[in-house]
């Protein structure tokens, strides 16, 4: 949902901009406001309409001067309440807050402004550090507020605590300052959106008055969009949209990366302060897109040569942290195959298989085709994150499935019958130490320990198909092909 004004609820942030100067009411919906919370104004705030039902409030103007004086001009007329003794609306101000001559003292490292005379004020006059005060008679002679000044120092926010809850007045200079433009780089990832982009993906926002079309984005391919636009300090709302208003992001107001006042509108949001690139999210999300990739590590070669996977398998990268033990891997069928299934940005990632976190972790030389092309002397596994994938299953400390490199010694293994519907017997003239059957994929599909020269084995569970039969012997290792009817 777009928004057909901006609510500036600025920011806890303080530009170098001082307070010297003359400030008004910002013209605007919730330049007054109350709530239960600092900043939170849910309780009450004036609508755009008061602005011309209270004109004489937001006509009153307070001139801050260098050397500590502050006068507050009325006008002749501002707004009474009932409190004063007077019907609501506009009228002659009610001593003591009659305005006139005032004193101040402004902390920008602390961010406070401290009002000082009899009846001195600025916002509404009833409203004092603790209380809300019920008659003239009980105006105070000093009052403080917690200030920012924001928008390259052309907006002055002012939030004080009454006990209950809190007040919020949104001031802006009469003269504006000439404000300097920060770059700010939106990025959006439309990998993951199934709608059609042929009309363009724009960003729209509180800085464009949420035009619709006047801020295309540019396509940098692999469903990457970005754009870059000088901006004024100051917080900014915004989302991203595709063919003007044709559709936009949704969010249900949840997210953190929504603007903070819950005012039913769930648009991103962002302080500008500085040049800037924005994170890259995903469409409607405040988060970037994943892409679920599977990783799949023979272990059988680890355990014949004397390796334990007791402890567990692990994946570890630069996704991770390489935190040793946060991402396990599991071997649901028993057949030393571990695998999992992890969400992972697009994007080039290094990472290594391990054994009981970090006690052991494949190790390989600058000449492995499978490690990352830099050569940074950690020799890791490399690979491009571009869309949903399932990596080749490979051996321990290879870039090759296990099946690579096994010695065909056709003569030495008979295997019958063949096809084969449930029962097969395997005959070695060697004796055998482990049978594996893989699938056209090279997923070891079925494992099991060697025993003798003559062994029967179940491929009932198998689909119909073709499968090599791996067998390992004292002598040697072979391998056929079979078919499971």
């Amino acid at each position: 949902m777009k928004k057909l004004y901006f609510l500036l609820f600025a920011p806890i942030l303080s530009f170098s901009a001082q307070i010297e100067g003359t400030w008004k009411l910002a013209p605007q919906a919730a330049a007054l406001g109350v709530g239960p919370g600092l900043g939170n104004t849910s309780w009450w705030s004036n609508s755009a309409g008061d602005v011309t039902t209270r004109a004489c409030l937001f006509d009153d103007s307070i001139k801050f001067e260098a050397n500590g004086n502050m006068t507050h001009y009325m006008n002749g007329s501002t707004w009474l309440e009932a409190w004063q003794g007077a019907p609501e609306g506009c009228g002659a101000p009610i001593a003591p807050h009659v305005g006139g001559a005032a004193t101040y003292a402004y902390d920008a490292t602390a961010g406070t402004l401290t009002v000082n005379g009899l009846g001195a004020h600025i916002g509404l006059a009833k409203v004092i550090n603790g209380a809300e005060i019920s008659s003239p008679s009980a105006a105070v002679s000093s009052i403080t507020y917690n200030v920012a000044i924001s928008n390259g120092g052309n907006t002055l926010t002012a939030d004080i605590n009454f006990g209950p809850g809190w007040w919020r007045f949104v001031y802006q200079r009469t003269v504006p300052l000439a404000v300097q433009d920060y770059n700010v780089k939106f990025r959006v990832d439309m990998s993951q959106y199934t709608g059609s982009l042929t009309g363009g993906v724009f960003v729209n926002g509180s800085f464009n008055g949420w035009c619709g079309t006047c801020n295309p984005m540019t396509d940098m391919g692999n469903g990457m969009w970005e754009t870059t636009l000088p901006l004024s300090p100051g917080a900014i709302e915004y989302k991203f949209t595709i063919d003007g208003w044709n559709a936009q992001e949704e969010f249900t107001g949840s997210e953190t990366c929504i603007d903070p006042v819950n005012d039913g509108f769930n648009n991103r949001y962002h302080v500008v302060a500085g040049d800037v690139t924005l994170p890259n999210v995903c469409f409607a999300s405040c988060d970037v897109c994943t892409n679920n990739v599977t990783f799949s590590v023979d272990m059988n070669d680890y355990i014949a040569a004397g390796g334990s996977t007791t402890p567990g398998v692990f994946l570890n990268g630069n996704f991770n942290g390489w935190c040793g033990s946060c991402t396990p891997m599991t071997d649901a069928n028993g057949d030393n195959v571990w695998d999992i299934t992890v969400p992972l940005a697009a994007g080039a990632i290094e990472y290594k298989f391990t054994v009981d976190g970090w006690n052991d972790s494949e190790q390989f030389d600058a000449t492995a085709t499978c490690i990352d092309p830099v050569n940074d002397g950690f020799n890791n596994r490399y690979y491009v994150v571009a869309a949903v994938a399932t990596l080749p299953e490979v051996c321990w400390e290879s870039c090759e499935d296990c099946t690579t490199g096994l010695t065909e010694n056709t003569a030495a293994v008979a295997i019958y019958p063949n096809p084969v519907s449930s029962i097969m017997t395997v005959q070695a003239t060697e004796a055998m130490q482990q049978i594996r059957i893989v699938d056209l994929t090279g997923k070891v599909v079925a494992a099991f320990v060697g025993n003798g020269l003559t062994q029967e084995i179940s491929v009932e569970d198998l689909k119909a198909g073709i499968y090599t039969i791996q067998v390992v012997t004292t002598a040697g290792n072979s391998s056929k092909q079979f078919v499971k009817k």
